[in-house]
């Protein structure tokens, strides 16, 4: 049985752990553009993923979510954040997810990393639950200081199979990464990876989407542990 209590205790221990980097904010790149941030798009193949999804009765979406979160997770660039112009890395990052409701409108939540969990089987349930329970677990944060948590941001649009995206910024030097995620079509999903050039650069991209290449290919990597 789920044990709610505990989890969130967990999340409580492990919340906005960071350590402070030996980066002086005056040497990094990009800082006063008016907008540092930028966006790459890749199609991945997500046929097997959505096969996977089926066979195994995991809603696609959360399956998704975890690579994504997954892979996220192993880049120590994208857990990186200017506070007070000091330079952090965080230990781990969350997602925030917005969830379309019935009257089609969106409330937000927060997915903890794989890790803080036992298993794969227990981190979807937990996300069932927050899913499930959304008036409760329904979160928000402020537009102008949520670089002070560690968040990525997933979004899926699955009516759409686009062919690039952009995403809304808060402010000049916001870092908070996103990703956004179209319609399984000919078995290629289009993703979205809004950074900030400060910290992120070509070759990052370029992890992030072997990273989920990887996992989309070989589930498994995810659900068993």
């Amino acid at each position: 049985m789920l044990d709610i209590e505990k989890i969130k205790e967990i999340e409580k221990e492990n919340k906005n752990k960071k350590k402070l980097l030996d980066i002086k904010y005056e040497s990094l790149p990009f800082t006063d553009f008016l907008n540092p941030r930028y966006t790459t798009t890749v199609k991945v193949k997500g046929q097997k993923l959505y096969d996977f999804s089926k066979k195994n009765s995991i809603p696609f979406f959360n399956l998704t979510s975890a690579c994504f979160l997954k892979a996220a997770n192993e880049i120590p660039e994208l857990k990186r954040c200017i506070i007070d112009k000091q330079v952090y890395e965080y230990e781990n990052i969350n997602a925030m997810t917005p969830i379309f409701m019935p009257d089609k409108t969106v409330k937000y939540i927060k997915i903890p990393p794989l890790h803080y969990f036992k298993s794969f089987k227990e981190w979807n349930e937990y996300l069932q639950y927050k899913k499930k329970n959304i008036e409760k677990e329904n979160c928000t944060l402020d537009a102008y200081t949520k670089d002070e948590e560690p968040i990525i941001y997933l979004s899926c649009i699955p009516w759409i199979h686009f062919e690039s995206m952009t995403n809304v910024v808060s402010t000049p030097q916001q870092i908070n990464p996103a990703v956004v995620w179209g319609k399984l079509e000919e078995n290629k999903i289009p993703i979205s990876l809004t950074v900030s050039h400060i910290f992120f650069y070509g070759y990052h991209f370029k992890l992030f989407f072997e990273g989920v290449e990887k996992y989309f290919d070989n589930p498994e990597l995810i659900t068993n542990n």
